[in-house]
């Protein structure tokens, strides 16, 4: 029986190129054989990235939370570039 290694067809599914070899034996010898550890690295790269993407996800929600807090902060501090006038500083009250 033969068995193809690449089969290159065209648009109307007529073979132009064709690797094979003539095989003898049983099924189960034949081919590719995966086992745990010929996908290890595989699974540890996929396993890597989602880590790293929940990572993210973490990183920019927190992200989020800090920011409206540090938008807030900034709100209430004073501006270098004004001037001080009595009436800022003795009412605490006035909002600016």
């Amino acid at each position: 029986m033969k068995v193809y290694k690449k089969i290159i067809l065209n648009e109307n599914d007529e073979v132009i190129y064709q690797d094979f070899y003539n095989y003898q034996g049983s099924w189960s010898y034949c081919g590719i054989h995966y086992d745990f550890k010929s996908t290890r690295g595989a699974k540890a790269m996929e396993k890597k990235a989602k880590r790293e993407k929940k990572l993210a996800e973490r990183r920019a929600k927190r992200q989020a939370k800090v920011g409206n807090k540090k938008e807030d902060e900034n709100s209430n501090k004073i501006k270098v570039d004004e001037p001080l006038s009595l009436d800022f500083i003795t009412n605490p009250n006035k909002v600016k």
